[in-house]
């Protein structure tokens, strides 16, 4: 019962349900590592591995999901210690932790449709979940990446030359080609005469102006195996159509429908659902693009010197029977 709670409110289960104190206090278990004195113990890293392994089990399978498992179980305890030490430092820097976890406990209510405190109450017993181990679940899962942010995203800017010199490197990659998409009804004249083809094509109209939608008159009546994705096609460049097609197409107003067009193959209707212009580059349309961009860029590098910084700054201690979980080693 106690992670249909934890899988509902976070996207990733925190690492512990126990704050150290809390756990020394009570059972006397094997420590994995030491972090400026705190520690994490052998079933707080077991209980991260097991949901952990859980989600990557949900998304990959065969040899993709035992090369993911390797992947995240030698980096696991090394992604618990970073916690705890962002965990420290917050309280260091004087972070509002009552303030991060009840804006955490507001979302989760919202979440869970959780109206009352009562509310709360039977839902954390039906989960076996004391208070403090629902606050400790909270921070350790929203307090990093404020951290994060913090010290590392928000210190990261971008020069207006810096912009234009990308921009100049990049620019082909900033040209916008004119595309298009439609949906579209196709009667075939297979099985029919002109005249039955004729009518079918009239009477899908008449169907269109009583106000049924183009979506439904797709599965009623369309042929071709568009019918499958709502008769939509695209996005669509100039030449992709059959000439008659395209140029009744590119002649509608976006939501637009063509009276049907004859074709070799039967009759089409179509209508535009988008059409976007041809654009030559432009510094001021791309420049919110390449800020973006070389933000994140940077923003990679930092968090990777960040976090070396972390662990090579603070006192940590492994227990050797754990280093296959710390990627450091």
């Amino acid at each position: 019962m106690r992670k249909v709670l934890s899988y509902a409110c976070l996207a990733l289960v925190p690492a512990a349900l126990f704050p150290a104190g809390v756990a020394s206090a009570a059972v006397v278990e094997e420590i994995a590592a030491w972090v400026n004195g705190q520690i994490i113990t052998r079933s707080r890293l077991q209980d991260r591995e097991r949901q952990v392994m859980a989600q990557i089990s949900s998304r990959y399978v065969g040899d993709e999901l035992d090369q993911e498992m390797d992947r995240m179980r030698k980096s696991l305890l090394t992604d618990m210690i970073r916690e705890e030490i962002l965990l420290q430092r917050a309280e260091i820097l004087g972070l509002e932790l009552d303030k991060v976890y009840q804006q955490a406990l507001s979302q989760l209510k919202e979440q869970q449709s959780i109206r009352t405190q009562e509310e709360l109450d039977r839902v954390l017993k039906e989960e076996g979940i004391s208070k403090d181990e629902l606050k400790d679940t909270l921070l350790r899962f929203n307090v990093p990446d404020i951290m994060v942010n913090l010290e590392v995203r928000e210190k990261i800017s971008v020069t207006d030359q810096e912009i234009t010199d990308h921009f100049e490197k990049n620019k082909e990659t900033f040209r916008v080609l004119e595309s298009f998409a439609i949906q579209e009804i196709v009667l075939m004249q297979e099985g029919r005469t002109q005249e039955e083809l004729r009518d079918a094509g009239a009477k899908v109209m008449e169907e269109l102006r009583a106000g049924t939608s183009f979506n439904e008159l797709v599965v009623k009546h369309s042929q071709a195996p568009s019918r499958f994705n709502d008769g939509r096609m695209g996005p669509l460049e100039r030449g992709d159509l059959a000439p008659d097609i395209e140029a009744a197409a590119l002649a509608l107003k976006v939501g637009g429908v063509s009276d049907p067009i004859p074709t070799p193959a039967g009759l089409h209707i179509v209508r535009l659902e988008s059409h976007t212009q041809a654009k030559d580059p432009d510094l001021e349309a791309s420049r919110q693009a390449i800020i973006a961009k070389l933000k994140q860029e940077r923003f990679v590098e930092a968090l990777a010197t960040y976090f070396k910084t972390l662990l090579e700054t603070n006192r940590i201690e492994v227990n050797p029977n754990y280093k296959q979980y710390d990627q450091r080693s």
